[in-house]
């Protein structure tokens, strides 16, 4: 007797159904590893910008502004039009990503010549439905919180 070599349609069904079942369990999985991620980089980003803007005011021994916008922290030397801008850092990780100061009346992080703030800050970086809110200390320091956004 010759017998056919080959699949069967219910084992092909029943191996497509595992894999679509392992599929529905894993992208959920991936998807907020990917949102995790681009948190942790713009988290990198804003403390890098930061750090910068502290070194840079010390080693220049001026005052310098860093203001939020469009997802830009922007290091300039004075808050005129005319200012001469030294940083941009951009952090946009996605398109529905936001950045800004979230501290009443304060769009500014002014850093002394000392390398100090003048006036603490939080800084707030949301990408879809969760995200960070960072509190900038009088040194520079930050600390993170994970928010819903």
């Amino acid at each position: 007797m010759n017998k056919a070599s080959g699949f069967t349609l219910i084992e092909l069904m029943i191996t497509i159904s595992i894999f679509a079942i392992l599929i529905g369990i894993g992208v959920p999985s991936y998807q907020s590893t990917v949102q995790q991620s681009r948190i942790d980089d713009a988290s990198t980003l804003i403390n890098n910008a930061l750090n910068y803007a502290k070194n840079t005011a010390m080693a220049h021994n001026r005052m310098l502004y860093m203001t939020a916008s469009n997802n830009t922290l922007t290091l300039a030397t004075s808050m005129t039009a005319a200012a001469e801008i030294i940083n941009k850092t951009t952090v946009t990780t996605d398109t529905s990503s936001t950045l800004s100061f979230t501290a009443p009346g304060t769009a500014t992080i002014i850093f002394r010549a000392n390398g100090t703030i003048a006036k603490g800050n939080t800084i707030r970086y949301c990408t879809s439905d969760s995200g960070i809110t960072m509190a900038v200390g009088i040194n520079g320091d930050t600390v993170t919180t994970p928010v819903s956004c």
